[in-house]
């Protein structure tokens, strides 16, 4: 764009010079039309200037909108209770910004690697609506989520090993923000597992990777 507004000021420039010169070379030179036409010209510089100016505080305001909307919307995951209780789970979506911003969070929840439905909140179904520089908070239960499979938090903790661990209760979240300006935000998905022996949430740290 600024090249394009440099352009078009040299472009006219010249051409204002050439018929200055032309204009000045001929047998009835007209000082007052040539003045007029000299301001005329260095107006349209500057509006073609100004218009260059405008648009690129409309481009910082935009981006600023867009790190002060969905870029800086946040969740977090709260385990309550003690250990062998419900499992109760709060789920917490911070907004800091300005304005409203809407979500999408599924868990995509297994057990022992059978899905499993949390309800449309924690499915991606239904839409989350956060206001600005507030937090929207829900929660869910492991000990409902296992009843759905016949199981109970007392099994999982009798038939929790080394080997089982990472693989009993486990969740891979996908979240997804998006303002009312249009700007969307994708989290990468992110695969956590319930530890039964450590009765904590424990998420994946690293990015796998394909060897090279």
């Amino acid at each position: 764009m600024k090249k394009i507004a440099i352009a078009f000021a040299i472009v006219v420039l010249l051409v204002a010079g050439f018929v200055t010169w032309k204009a000045w070379c001929s047998k009835d030179v007209d000082i007052l039309a040539i003045g007029n036409f000299l301001v005329l010209t260095f107006t349209l510089v500057v509006l073609v200037w100004y218009a260059y100016d405008t648009n690129a505080i409309a481009k910082v305001t935009q981006q600023r909108w867009l790190r002060e909307g969905v870029l800086s919307t946040t969740y977090s995951l709260q385990l309550l209770g003690e250990k062998g209780q419900a499992g109760r789970t709060l789920v917490q979506l911070h907004n800091p910004s300005t304005l409203i911003v809407r979500a999408k969070i599924n868990f995509n929840f297994r057990v022992y690697g059978e899905p499993i439905s949390a309800g449309g909140l924690y499915d991606g179904k239904d839409v989350w609506l956060l206001f600005p520089q507030q937090m929207s908070q829900g929660w869910f239960e492991i000990e409902s989520l296992l009843q759905k499979k016949g199981k109970s938090v007392s099994t999982m903790i009798a038939e929790c090993t080394s080997a089982n661990r990472e693989d009993q209760v486990t969740m891979v979240l996908e979240l997804e923000f998006w303002d009312e300006l249009g700007a969307r935000r994708k989290l990468p998905s992110r695969r956590h597992y319930f530890d039964f022996e450590r009765w904590a949430w424990i998420p994946q740290l690293a990015e796998r990777t394909e060897a090279q």
